[in-house]
């Protein structure tokens, strides 16, 4: 149920990650009545997942409050959420901020996290905050069934 008592239809996709753009309704990122008090004014944030959901969010709002903003998608499977994000950041972004950058990646290998953060920090020279948000989730009936590379 909406913060408003709307009634939203049962949605299921196929496969992870899910894509926001095929939701109906899709899901609101922003809220009209946020007031910015600048808080991250001239820190760089990186959102791991930043495309979409809980995210994208967390990309607008960092870029509302002053971040320069940079998010990680999987490219192929998330390039139109990721795109409309991107935008979003683009115009929530503050003057004195630098263009937010989106990275594809697998966060499922380490040398790809690795990566990341090197990009990150070759673009814009450092990271204050990292919110490490990237997801998929796979039922388990065991602690013990998950392995590192579970998918």
């Amino acid at each position: 149920m909406a913060s408003g008592g709307e009634q939203f239809p049962p949605q299921s996709q196929e496969r992870q990650p899910g894509k926001e753009h095929v939701m109906d309704p899709t899901p609101q990122a922003t809220h009209h009545d946020y007031k910015p008090a600048n808080k991250l004014r001239g820190k760089v944030a990186l959102v791991t997942g930043g495309d979409s959901g809980i995210g994208r969010a967390v990309c607008y709002c960092f870029a509302r409050e002053g971040a320069t903003v940079a998010f990680t998608y999987v490219k192929g499977q998330e390039d139109k959420d990721a795109d409309d994000t991107l935008q979003m950041i683009k115009q929530a972004k503050s003057q004195d901020a630098k263009d937010p950058i989106f990275i594809a990646a697998d966060l499922g290998y380490d040398e790809n996290c690795k990566r990341v953060v090197d990009e990150v920090v070759n673009a814009y020279g450092r990271i204050d905050v990292l919110v490490n948000n990237a997801a998929e989730q796979y039922e388990a009936t065991s602690i013990e069934e998950i392995t590192r590379g579970a998918a």
